[in-house]
């Protein structure tokens, strides 16, 4: 591909990463909303608090001060696409990501696919 063929799947955010523990979710989103976050994800332990970078800091820095130490705080490629892999194309993909994983020079991998629940069951088996 061409230069930034691949860059316009992916934007350039902040994302806050902290304990499910500390804050309420609508607490939470009612603060991050306010100060200008651009979204919020939510697994079962964690909250994902996604922002301008140029805000980054200053938000974490407010998260803080409101709710409690925070896990994380750093600048990440969000997908804007998800792309579905199927059973083969997934093998072949974990593979790679597992060797790039292991590479000493990769620092982050950021990825736009999905695979559905039945072919992760599949692969693990």
């Amino acid at each position: 591909g061409e230069t930034g063929s691949v860059s316009h799947g992916f934007k350039r955010l902040g994302a806050i990463t902290m304990e499910k523990n500390l804050s309420k979710e609508e607490d939470l989103f009612e603060f991050i909303v306010e100060k200008g976050s651009e979204d919020l994800e939510i697994s079962e332990s964690e909250y994902i608090i996604y922002c301008d970078p140029n805000i980054l800091h200053s938000l974490n820095e407010q998260i803080i001060v409101r709710f409690g130490k925070t896990l994380s705080a750093d600048l990440i490629w969000k997908n804007n696409i998800n792309v579905e892999v199927q059973k083969d194309s997934a093998e072949k993909l974990f593979k790679l990501l597992n060797t790039l994983e292991e590479n000493e020079d990769v620092q982050n991998i950021s990825s736009n696919f999905e695979v559905s629940e039945e072919v992760l069951a599949s692969l693990t088996h």
